[in-house]
């Protein structure tokens, strides 16, 4: 578990290590979101953009979730999975 206040950049290394290890992000007020693969989170300064739930079949996204890096309170490493490349 990584611990602290997670900048944009943090966010971005940890996204784009090579090989990809799965994480989940925690936010202030409780909420988390698993990062299955790198391509599920888009990162800007001020913005996180999180894709949910991807259709096994056609790959079509169910929403995405706009969040503020500044509320990012850790990141949990998962177990990384086939499919995380």
């Amino acid at each position: 578990m990584v611990s602290c206040t997670m900048r944009p950049e943090d966010l971005k290394a940890l996204r784009d290590q090579q090989p990809f290890v799965p994480f989940r992000i925690v936010f202030t007020d409780g909420r988390s979101f698993d990062i299955l693969h790198r391509d599920f989170l888009m990162i800007t300064k001020h913005t996180l953009e999180i894709a949910l739930a991807p259709d096994a079949e056609t790959g079509v996204l169910e929403k995405i979730v706009h969040a503020s890096p500044l509320h990012v309170v850790r990141v949990e490493l998962l177990q990384p999975t086939p499919h995380s490349a």
